[in-house]
């Protein structure tokens, strides 16, 4: 009788269970984009991890990322001296090994930590993986069958891993976070060398 008694309870609980689960996960949510809109300068530590499948081929780099609410640069240490910024209009690419600048349209993805957790989050199923203190793990699933993984800690994303359908990923780890604090000197000008050919593919 307790047995089938406990299943019934089960049942009647479950759907608000689940409620409840969603509820904390869109809460988390809310506080992560709550806290992300009180930042006008971030600077961090990170790594980007990607790896292609269908050519088995892994590569690791590092390096720093700045943004205010205009700009946005990832300086690489490992390439070193690779760099990506990002303005209000247009992305430049620049590789020192090849000695060009890339420049381009501005891509339809930022690649600021909540801008990317917001491109995911209301198209994708959500579950919440882990929770220790304040560090959360929550797993989105997009109709394309994207799996993302994101670890949150104390309302700021540190890590940022999306694998797709074929098993292809990339990886953020965002470490070392500072909010708000003055940012180096002309860091968002990108300054290049005499020789550098540039490739502007813009539309014009």
């Amino acid at each position: 009788m307790a047995t089938y008694l406990n299943k019934i309870l089960l049942f009647l609980l479950l759907p608000t269970l689940l409620i409840a689960n969603d509820l904390t996960l869109e809460k988390v949510y809310d506080e992560v984009l709550i806290k992300y809109a009180t930042i006008y300068t971030y600077e961090t530590n990170f790594t980007q991890e990607n790896y292609w499948k269908e050519i088995d081929v892994y590569k690791s780099s590092e390096g720093k990322l700045y943004y205010n609410r205009e700009k946005l640069l990832m300086a690489y240490s490992q390439p070193v001296g690779q760099k990506l910024l990002i303005n209000e209009n247009s992305i430049a690419m620049y590789d020192p090994v090849s000695e060009q600048a890339i420049i381009s349209d501005k891509i339809e993805l930022e690649l600021r930590p909540d801008k990317l957790i917001s491109h995911y989050w209301d198209m994708s199923e959500k579950e919440l993986v882990d929770q220790i203190d304040d560090t959360i793990k929550i797993k989105l699933l997009t109709p394309d069958k994207e799996r993302i993984l994101i670890t949150i800690s104390n309302n700021m994303i540190t890590e940022f891993n999306l694998v797709d359908n074929n098993e292809n990923f990339v990886l953020y780890k965002f470490s070392n976070i500072k909010i708000n604090k003055r940012l180096p000197e002309n860091i968002f000008e990108l300054n290049l060398p005499e020789d550098t050919s540039i490739i502007d593919t813009r539309n014009k």
